[in-house]
């Protein structure tokens, strides 16, 4: 497969995911798993926990940390070799701070709130039991946020892909 071909497959699987399950981490997993391979299976149950901006608390995007996880299960060291040798921590710091900037650039934030401005025109306060159920009631919110989730599945997947090449 080509580069473009493994980003469309990515994103087109994490998209779907996003519109089937309404689950912005998870799908994110989900797309880069179709690839990838490497994420297990725990891990991306684990990762509903953090939809909705981490626990859906507003807070950090949901595609913005399950990317983190994905790419800290890539470079970061396992613990008894960083313990052996605690620069082996820095190349997984360098990774995922690389990310960061990434993300920012394409995306204009990490924050839930501030990407769903861009989607939807306002944020939306998922603590808040009134705002979370007025978000709720916009139709295809999950078709809208899914255009979020493509665009960080293929973000991560890209970076991914640097070190394969």
């Amino acid at each position: 497969m080509t580069k473009e071909e493994i980003l469309d497959l990515v994103g087109s699987t994490a998209r779907e995911a996003q519109i089937r399950d309404d689950v912005c981490s998870r799908s994110l997993l989900i797309g880069l798993n179709e690839y990838f391979g490497f994420i297990p299976d725990e891990m991306i149950r684990a990762s509903f926990s953090l939809c909705g901006g981490a626990g859906a608390s507003s807070g950090s995007c949901g595609c913005y940390t399950c990317g983190l996880l994905a790419i800290g299960l890539r470079y970061n060291a396992p613990l008894e070799d960083e313990l052996d040798d605690p620069d082996l921590q820095s190349i997984g710091q360098q990774k995922f701070m690389e990310y960061r900037d990434r993300f920012i650039k394409e995306m204009g934030s990490t924050l839930c709130p501030e990407l769903q401005k861009q989607v939807f025109g306002r944020s939306y306060i998922f603590t808040d039991p009134e705002d979370a159920a007025v978000y709720f009631t916009i139709k295809d919110h999950n078709v809208k946020c899914a255009q979020i989730v493509e665009k960080a599945a293929r973000l991560t997947a890209e970076m991914l892909l640097e070190d394969e090449e």
